[in-house]
């Protein structure tokens, strides 16, 4: 006997295989007993035929008696091949569906012909109603042998009316069983596709779908599952690209292949786009599970034992064709526009793009160089517009952060005169600390707590003698309580060093590990949460004047590598004015906006009297 792997799957499984080979044995068995019978019998007429010697020899009968034909209903058919499909009824389909009658039709003088059958295929564990649903019709030829009548379709359609495919599972008079398939192959072996089997249920509305091999299995877990959406493929497991225009609409695709069949289920999967395919892992089909009475197993293998073949994390070329056209055709434009852009700093959209979510900035400069006095205007540009903002402070107390950014609110900055920087500006003389001009300090407060909805400032104290995950988990109850936009970390190794105040002993590896934690989860915060971060740091210990590099940026390169874009405010000697000192902002890596600036290309100038920067690009004069 074959292995049950090695088995047709239309026509058993391992209920019908394990009562085949008990037959298979007993016949067996019977068989070795009339041999030994049949031998008795030849050795007595032997003795007889040497006890009358001078008689004529006659024939001695070789045992083996002459094998009936067997007879299979087939007929010539002529269709027509429309492009694989069939473009007209086939004879030989119309012929056996006239003569077929349905399932529940059948009466008590016929019931017992077909009772075996439904017991050899499990049919018998299929409740009517499900078999009356996908149209299951019964058939029975001259020589009174059974059949089981599988219509395929390729939309809904009348009940009556004949299907444009169907497969045949008959039992011969001998108890074998015989598939067969119309409409019949071409002269040269080619299959037509018919349709398949279940199709006609499906609408438009579906989203999901399972998919088996062979009809018995659709049947049993429409009928577990109280109704799910199952088809069987026409061709079983073997790869038939006719169908896979059927399912291009369906988000969910669950394919239930036998245990030995599960390689193709995967190669179908990759076909019909992974990410949207799971693939059944349990060891036992439906049909199985149902002759068993393991009804609810059936649809807890496709709730839990199921594989998605790919997360939809993970993206082939098929999921993001349309996105990697608009790439080509935009050449990127369209991911460096953020969501807000400056104002102030107007030319940082040129190179940046604007703010865009999902993404890490890094700010650093030397000590004393104006980090957070720019920080502030920078992040005072983007709230004002409406962009919801966190900013935390580690280095300097919140009252001076936001006196700061109330100079800096009140201050015409944004005009890009300096000669009108110490003009009036809104009827009002600037700047606000000045003492001839506090009593307008009430009223620039009135605007600025108008604009400060949008803005929120976290308390130093409040993360002393807190470890990493803490204050990870309050910037992320913040971001979703608020819905946050924009955070501000200023600057990261004060963070750090307030998480390690409880910890005396700590080393400076253990430091710098503590802090490359620390980037990791702003990492998290920003791709989970679509937010902004932006980090201050400060640069490695350096004399005089210097020029910044990758390298310089922080001790440890793991700020670098997961910061999208870093910002470095230099300061060089002026020229003509040894005692002072002029700054320029560089770009040092722009990941999507792909543009970066030279040391000495963005100059900017200090307003001392209202604590406001105005950039100049000198490569817009050249």
């Amino acid at each position: 006997m074959s292995n049950i792997g090695d088995l047709d799957s239309d026509l058993y499984d391992r209920v019908s295989y394990l009562n085949l080979i008990s037959e298979y044995e007993e016949k067996e068995k019977q068989k070795k007993i009339e041999q030994v019978e049949k031998l008795k019998r030849l050795r007595t007429e032997a003795d007889h035929l040497s006890a009358h010697v001078g008689n004529s020899p006659r024939a001695i009968d070789d045992g083996f008696e002459p094998m009936n034909d067997t007879i299979s209903l087939k007929a010539n058919s002529s269709s027509i091949n429309d492009i694989g499909g069939i473009s007209f009824q086939d004879p030989v389909i119309r012929i056996l569906w006239n003569e077929s009658i349905e399932v529940s039709e059948l009466n008590q003088d016929i019931v017992l012909q077909f009772r075996s059958l439904y017991r050899q295929l499990g049919i018998d564990a299929i409740s009517p109603a499900v078999l009356h649903r996908f149209n299951v019709r019964v058939h029975l030829d001259n020589y009174d042998q059974p059949a089981i009548l599988y219509p395929r379709y390729r939309a809904p359609t009348n009940r009556s009316r004949p299907p444009i495919g169907m497969k045949v599972i008959r039992r011969l008079a001998d108890g074998k069983l015989e598939k067969e398939n119309f409409p019949e192959p071409d002269v040269d072996g080619k299959k037509k596709f018919s349709g398949i089997f279940g199709y006609h249920l499906v609408s438009q509305s579906d989203r999901t779908i399972c998919i088996t091999t062979n009809e018995r299995d659709a049947l049993a877990v429409y009928d577990a599952t109280g109704g799910m959406l199952v088809i069987s493929l026409p061709q079983g497991e073997k790869m038939d690209y006719s169908v896979l225009p059927y399912l291009e609409d369906f988000e969910n695709i669950y394919i239930w292949f036998p245990k030995n069949h599960q390689s193709f289920a995967k190669d179908y999967a990759i076909t019909l786009n992974a990410s949207r395919c799971y693939v059944v892992l349990a060891t036992e089909r439906p049909i199985e599970l149902m002759r068993d009475g393991k009804n609810k197993e059936i649809e807890y293998a496709i709730r839990d034992v199921s594989l998605r073949v790919r997360s939809r994390a993970f993206k082939s070329l098929v999921d993001i064709r349309e996105e990697v056209k608009s790439e080509v055709y935009n050449n990127n434009t369209s991911r460096m526009s953020g969501f807000a852009k400056w104002k102030r700093f107007d030319i940082l959209n040129n190179y940046l793009g604007g703010l865009r979510p999902g993404e890490i900035t890094l700010l650093t400069g030397g000590s004393g160089y104006g980090k957070t006095t720019f920080l502030c205007e920078y992040s005072l540009d983007l709230f004002t517009q409406g962009v919801r903002t966190l900013f935390c402070s580690f280095d300097i107390i919140e009252e001076k952060i936001a006196k700061w950014m109330l100079i800096q609110y009140a201050s015409p900055a944004h005009i890009r005169s300096l000669a009108r920087t110490k003009t009036y500006h809104n009827g009002i003389k600037l700047p606000l600390y000045r003492v001839e001009h506090h009593p307008s300090v009430e009223l620039w407060l009135d605007k600025f707590e108008k604009k400060q909805t949008d803005f929120i400032l976290l308390k130093c104290d409040e993360f002393k003698n807190k470890s990493i995950i803490e204050i990870y988990n309050i910037l992320e109850k913040n971001i979703i309580q608020y819905g946050i936009q924009h955070i501000i970390v200023d600057n990261i190794q004060f963070l750090v060093g307030l998480c390690a105040l409880a910890n005396e002993k700590i080393t400076p590896i253990e430091r710098n590990n503590l802090q490359d934690r620390f980037v990791s989860l702003l990492r998290n915060l920003s791709t989970d949460y679509g937010v902004h971060v932006t980090v201050v740091t400060s640069p490695k210990r350096t004399t005089g004047d210097y020029s910044i590099d990758l390298q310089d940026v922080a001790s440890n390169s793991k700020i670098t590598q997961e910061a999208d874009n870093i910002l470095v405010i230099s300061r060089k000697q002026n020229e003509e004015d040894s005692k002072r000192n002029k700054k320029y902002l560089i770009i040092l890596k722009n990941r999507f906006g792909g543009k970066r600036t030279a040391e000495q290309q963005i100059e900017m100038i200090y307003q001392l009297a209202t604590y406001t920067h105005i950039l100049v690009d000198h490569s817009k004069s050249i």
